[in-house]
């Protein structure tokens, strides 16, 4: 009798998963930039990265954390090019870096709580507000729009 539920149970469960497995899935909204990338020469005494040596980030506008990046490639005419998935109705920034310094983090240490020696006690309680202001490099996009957007390093 036990081993006859589990069967029901298990039928039923893998009955709705079919059913619910059909129902197509909301997509976010989402939109391609790209672009060639532009690589000036180099100051005196150092050397230009080459193309494999960049990395294409994308960063929402509003609190800068990561989205999406890619490395860009080499065409057959020669000229360094990217695409790179991000969502649409955002407000963006493209960021070109080299891939060495990538994934440096930035350290923010002003809300560090300052304690009274023998007391544990705070000093401040402070709070620290955070805005964002929209600069000429943010970038919109239309959902499923293809935007080039040159960049330059």
């Amino acid at each position: 009798m036990v081993s006859s539920f589990f069967r029901i149970a298990l039928g039923t469960a893998v009955a709705s998963a079919i059913v619910f497995g059909a129902v197509p899935a909301v997509a976010r909204e989402l939109a391609t930039a790209q672009g060639i990338i532009a690589i000036s020469a180099a100051r005196p005494g150092l050397r230009a990265p080459t193309c494999g040596e960049l990395v294409v980030e994308a960063r929402d506008a509003l609190d800068n954390h990561l989205i999406a990046d890619t490395l860009p490639t080499t065409d057959e005419a020669g000229a360094c090019r990217y695409a790179l998935t991000v969502p649409a109705q955002m407000a963006v920034w493209l960021r070109l870096q080299p891939l060495l310094v990538a994934g440096a983090r930035v350290v923010n240490d002003a809300n560090v709580n300052v304690t009274r020696p023998g007391r544990g006690r705070q000093l401040s309680s402070s709070v620290a507000l955070r805005f964002t202001i929209i600069a000429s490099t943010t970038y919109f996009f239309a959902p499923n729009e293809s935007k080039t957007v040159p960049l330059s390093y």
